[in-house]
């Protein structure tokens, strides 16, 4: 509001600069002639009537002398505001009674409102963007909350792909649209209702006039953009369905050349060319053609709204009709000045739009459930010492996805286990259950006869402990992040297991060792690093049952010898059950469990099933088998 009246401010100011520097303070003749009340006015004159004044020659030399803002004030002498303003101005302020001190003063003047007018459009946008601001910080807070309320339940996106989408680009849509709401409806509104008023105040028949030409053609110029927008969409669908028309002569070739059917395809792929290009030329026209419509348009109305004003100005400006040329240029600001908030306020509802469906999409993750939760009165769970028996276990995914449906299954405590499957979400789905980062939708999962439904999260999760193949770190040191803000555990406890899962050597080599900082804004870490990062993690916590995914990622074989070393450190006096990638780790297992369509195909050691499984063997050949990886590429090309 405080710009807006600024901006208003600073055109009357630059209307009256105009006016000084056209009339120079100067009154003309035949208007001091035509409205004897000047010397009430602006002369103080106590005459008893208008013939006295025209026969008093020192009033009218006074006329025709240089007066500063005098001229203007008489043209202004039937606005009651700003007429009665310009006049007490006029009285009492002694510098408006000359040409240079008035055109120095209003130049400050101009200077002055031009600054309050930049403070407050800043002031807006800093208010605006802090408000936006706040409002995506509470929804990232909130969404934090969620992320860690919800837990690592989603199997299909493990790494969060969807919650770091709406985490920073939804909230960022979010808070632009907020931003431009609360900015455009508290700029441009209050603009649009001072300008229209003050033109009236300048001549309303001519502000009348005008107004009637710009909305016309604005009315024209938005139903013209319009009707190309929606023929440009049309064609844009053509262009792209003739594309792919072209595109799939690419994928013929075997048969074209066997057929000999060379001179046809090179007809049709000539014929689809052409028209292809003619499409995107006749898009190309659409375009031109709608810049200079909507260019001849505005041109048009500019034309239209000069020569309506610049005919006011020809006229005699002491006339009702007539208007003086800083009025006129009054007049002109005003009328371009109006667009800009037209076009704004007509925009705000694309970017509402567009600010509702990122947060429809943020609610709706919001609104979600998380599938596990604490049991009221939960007790705390021993160390699993003697099996784990998962009990008619079934696991279907939200889109209907079924990944376990019934599975029984009894493991041994103390044995390394390898869950493997051809649909891996079927493994991942078995392991993750065993910390309850997700929860059979019926069945139950017992450790030593006890339901782990019942047990508290923190024991369970104390004792089972889940290494991804591709776990991410957190920025900090490469002690924070094996001691995960556990502050119980020392260095040499972190030097102890670091050294178990072999990562203790390149750490050291990192330039700050320990204290380097690692993560998104630190040091890069290969993928065996990063694993065995991982794997002194779990160590550390020196949990009952650790479940580890191998990375799919190619390793050396130095960080392949020494993971084997690890393993062999890693499976003593405890349970460890594999999601392997390599074959050396499903060899290792004393038991491996291959799922298939969501059961138990076939449970044993891997020579017992490489014997009496042939889809066992079907799955290691497509998983393992050296010569069909090397044929693969050849097949594919």
């Amino acid at each position: 509001m405080c710009a807006s009246v600024a901006l208003c401010l600073l055109l009357v100011d630059l209307c009256l600069i105009a006016d000084l520097l056209d009339t120079r303070g100067r009154i003309p003749d035949l208007a001091i002639e035509r409205a004897p009340e000047f010397g009430q006015l602006f002369l103080n004159a106590s005459v008893e009537s208008s013939q006295e004044l025209a026969e008093t020659s020192a009033a009218l030399q006074t006329a025709r002398e240089e007066g500063g803002l005098r001229s203007v004030a008489w043209r202004f002498r039937d606005a009651p505001i700003l007429g009665s303003t310009l006049r007490r101005a006029y009285h009492r302020i002694g510098w408006f009674r000359e040409n240079t001190k008035s055109l120095a003063l209003l130049v400050l003047i101009a200077f002055a409102f031009a600054c309050l007018r930049g403070v407050c459009l800043w002031r807006a946008e800093s208010v605006s963007t802090e408000a936006a601001l706040d409002v995506a910080t509470r929804v990232r807070r909130t969404l934090h909350r969620q992320t860690l309320r919800l837990g690592p339940g989603d199997l299909t996106d493990p790494d969060g792909t969807q919650v770091m989408g709406l985490f920073t680009d939804e909230v960022d849509q979010v808070r632009d649209g907020i931003q431009t709401w609360i900015y455009r409806l508290g700029r441009y509104p209050s603009q649009l209702v001072l300008l229209i008023p003050l033109a009236l105040a300048v001549n309303w028949r001519v502000a009348l006039q005008c107004l009637i030409l710009l909305g016309g053609c604005w009315f024209l110029v938005q139903r013209q953009r319009l009707r190309f927008s929606a023929a440009r969409k049309l064609e844009e669908s053509r262009s792209e369905r003739r594309l792919r028309l072209l595109a799939e002569g690419l994928r013929k070739t075997r048969i074209v050349r066997g057929y000999g059917m060379e001179d046809f395809e090179h007809q049709q792929f000539h014929h689809h060319l052409e028209k292809f290009r003619t499409s995107v030329l006749h898009m190309l026209n659409m375009l031109h053609f709608q810049r200079l419509a909507v260019g001849l348009l505005v041109l048009v109305c500019v034309a239209a709204v000069s020569y309506l004003v610049g005919t006011k100005v020809l006229q005699p400006s002491f006339l009702s009709n007539g208007l003086s040329f800083s009025a006129a240029l009054l007049m002109l600001a005003i009328m371009a000045s109006l667009p800009l908030p037209l076009a704004q306020l007509w925009d705000l509802p694309n970017w509402l739009l567009k600010g509702s469906h990122a947060a429809d999409r943020i609610y709706r993750y919001l609104n979600q459930i998380p599938a596990v939760s604490q049991a009221v009165g939960a007790k705390f769970l021993e160390p699993v010492q003697r099996s784990i028996v998962f009990e008619a276990v079934s696991y279907t995914l939200l889109n209907k996805r079924k990944l376990l449906d019934g599975v029984d299954l009894r493991l041994a405590a103390g044995e390394v286990i390898a869950v493997v499957s051809f649909d891996p979400l079927e493994a991942r789905a078995l392991a993750c259950m065993l910390p309850r980062f997700i929860e059979p939708q019926s069945g139950r999962i017992l450790f030593d006869g006890e339901d782990i439904a019942w047990g508290t999260l923190e024991s369970l999760r104390a004792e089972s402990v889940y290494v991804g193949g591709a776990d991410p770190f957190f920025t900090g040191t490469v002690a924070e992040n094996i001691i995960c803000s556990h502050s119980s555990y020392t260095l040499p406890d972190v030097t102890e297991a670091a050294k178990t899962a072999h990562a203790h050597n390149f750490i050291l080599k990192l330039p700050q060792g320990y204290e380097t900082v690692i993560g998104e804004h630190g040091e890069r870490l290969d993928a065996g690093q990063g694993f065995r990062l991982g794997l002194a993690r779990a160590v550390v916590r020196d949990p009952a049952i650790m479940i580890i995914e191998e990375p799919n990622e190619a390793m050396d074989d130095d960080t392949k010898s020494l993971l084997d070393d690890s393993y062999n450190r890693i499976v003593r006096g405890r349970t460890v059950i594999f999601l392997p990638s390599r074959l050396s780790t499903l060899r290792r297992a004393d038991t491996v469990v291959f799922l298939h369509h969501g059961t138990v195909e076939s449970q044993g050691s891997y020579a017992e099933l490489v014997k009496g499984s042939s889809l066992f063997r079907h799955w290691e050949y497509m998983r393992f088998n050296q010569f069909r990886r090397e044929l693969e590429p050849a097949e594919t090309e």
